[in-house]
C-alpha cells in the first residue's frame, strides 16, 4: 500500500504525472450540492498523512466533517470525492459575523491538523467568527494523492535534491520519473483534478454549504 501523498513531494513529480494523467469517472454519488447537510463530530489525532507534529486529537471545541464535491465540477453529478474539514465555533454567537475559511497552503498543507495547532494565534477573530479550514482534495484526510510505498518514499526523500554533476543530474531526474509514474498508475483519476482553481472551487461549495453570502477568508 502506498502512503499518502506528503508536503515536500518534488513539485515536478507532480507536474509530470498531472500531465500524463488520464481523466476519470464513476463511484458513488452523495450529495455534491450546496443543500448538503454536514455531519459535525469529534476530530481524531492528525495522522502521518497530515504531516502533523501534534499526536493527540484537537480539543472538544474542535468539531470534524466530510463536505462532498465533485471530482470534477464539469460533471457535478458524477463522481464524488470527500474534502475534510474542521471547525470551532465563534464564542460570541449573539454577534457572530459567519464563517473565516483558511487555508494554510504550501501546497499540499493540512488545514485539519494547522488550524488547531495554530488556533492561539486566531482566539480574537474567533470571538465572531466560526474558524473553519480544510485537507485540499489530494490532501490528508481528503480524497488523497498515493504515489510510492512507505520504504520507496523514504529513500526518494533521503536521496541527494541538489545533483552537482551531470550523472547526478541524471539520477535525479530517474527519480521524479519513477515517482511520477507511480503517482499516474495509483492516483491517476484525480491527479487532474487537483489544484488552485478546484481548490477555489472547493471552498465557495464550503462557503454555500456553511450558509455563508460572502466568503470571509484566511489565507
Amino acid at each position: 500500500m502506498s502512503r499518502p501523498l506528503r508536503l515536500g513531494a518534488l513539485s515536478t513529480a507532480l507536474l509530470l504525472a498531472v500531465l500524463a494523467a488520464g481523466c476519470g469517472s464513476g463511484g458513488g454519488r452523495p450529495d455534491t450540492s450546496a443543500h448538503q447537510k454536514l455531519h459535525w463530530s469529534s476530530c481524531p489525532a492528525p495522522s502521518s498523512s497530515q504531516d502533523a507534529a501534534a499526536t493527540k486529537a484537537p480539543g472538544g471545541q474542535w468539531e470534524c466533517a466530510t463536505l462532498h464535491a465533485p471530482l470534477d465540477y464539469r460533471k457535478p453529478h458524477g463522481r464524488a470525492i470527500g474534502i475534510a474539514m474542521i471547525r470551532a465555533k465563534a464564542t460570541d454567537q449573539r454577534h457572530r459575523i459567519g464563517s473565516l475559511i483558511f487555508n494554510f497552503g504550501g501546497p499540499g498543507g493540512s488545514g485539519v491538523a494547522t488550524l488547531p495547532a495554530l488556533a492561539n494565534s486566531y482566539k480574537q477573530l474567533r470571538t465572531r467568527y466560526d474558524l473553519v479550514s480544510f485537507d485540499p482534495r489530494g490532501v490528508g484526510r481528503s480524497s488523497g494523492v498515493h504515489c510510492l510505498g512507505d520504504r520507496q518514499l523514504d529513500a526518494f526523500y533521503a536521496a541527494d535534491s541538489t545533483p552537482d554533476d551531470k550523472a547526478e543530474v541524471n539520477s535525479q531526474l530517474r527519480r521524479v520519473r519513477t515517482y511520477a509514474a507511480a503517482c499516474e498508475k495509483n492516483s491517476g483519476t484525480i491527479l487532474p483534478y487537483v489544484g488552485t482553481t478546484n481548490a477555489a472551487r472547493d471552498m465557495d461549495l464550503m462557503r454555500r454549504v456553511l450558509g455563508d453570502k460572502k466568503m470571509h477568508y484566511f489565507g
